[in-house]
């Protein structure tokens, strides 16, 4: 009885956890009128998303100058960051996926493009010497940037900074930081996303022992995985498999 209680407690922080995940994660809804069922209405739909968010770019403040830091060039950094404020002015817009994948692959056609964004999810320090207060949107919109790098197909490359993220939440003594949970747990998401459930039926799996996901893991720092595992695969699947694939991880870790 008292395990069966646990479990359902933990599916309960798992709900808990999805939905702050939905808030940060799930696009605006579209404004009525926007999609159209004829293609000439869906090209006019992406039209007007277009000068919505040509408009959005333009009240933002200008992007600041910024110098190099590390290894990173001040032109790769400031690109970048050009990059994540487009991503923003298509938030909730009609073409949001597409134009986010789109500046994603930009990112990552930059010099060390993919390296800058491993830097900013594991290093705090370069993060806020980069980006100044745009640090946690960088943050953020990094994770959009792995999410494409896992689509395409260089898994390992988001697993082992999920596996390196998770190390240093491990170490931490004390309350872990919110913002780095988020981290974790919108990297385990796009970990999730790309294993699918049949990806996570073997908990001793190379993959998983590669992220870091042990039985010895901590129980804060295994919740902030499972959660983000769990939010993954509901997106990529559905809310009964998602729930059913993190029920049987729990119980094996």
């Amino acid at each position: 009885m008292n395990k069966r209680r646990f479990l359902i407690a933990v599916i309960v922080s798992l709900l808990a956890a999805a939905a702050l995940i939905l808030i940060r994660w799930w696009p605006e809804p579209a404004e009525p009128g926007r999609a159209a069922v004829r293609p000439v209405g869906i090209m006019a739909a992406e039209r007007a998303a277009a000068r919505e968010a040509g408009g959005r770019l333009a009240r933002m403040a200008p992007v600041p100058a910024r110098a190099g830091v590390g290894k990173f060039s001040a032109e790769t950094i400031q690109s970048a960051e050009d990059k994540f404020r487009r991503m923003i002015a298509f938030r909730g817009l009609i073409t949001q996926e597409k134009e986010r994948r789109s500046l994603a692959q930009q990112v990552l056609a930059l010099p060390d493009g993919a390296e800058l964004m491993r830097a900013i999810l594991l290093d705090p320090a370069l993060a806020r010497s980069a980006f100044g207060e745009f640090q946690a949107e960088a943050r953020f919109y990094a994770i959009t940037v792995l999410d494409e790098v896992a689509r395409q197909g260089k898994v390992d490359f988001v697993a082992d900074v999920a596996a390196d993220l998770g190390k240093q939440l491990t170490a931490v003594t004390g309350e872990i930081d919110r913002g780095r949970a988020d981290d974790l747990r919108g990297v385990m998401a796009v970990m999730g996303r790309s294993l699918g459930s049949r990806g996570v039926e073997d908990v001793h799996s190379p993959m998983l022992a590669r992220l870091g996901l042990t039985p010895g893991l901590p129980q804060p720092v295994r919740q902030l995985y499972l959660e983000g595992v769990f939010y993954g695969i509901w997106k990529a699947e559905t809310f009964e498999v998602a729930t059913a694939a993190v029920e049987r991880m729990h119980k094996t870790l």
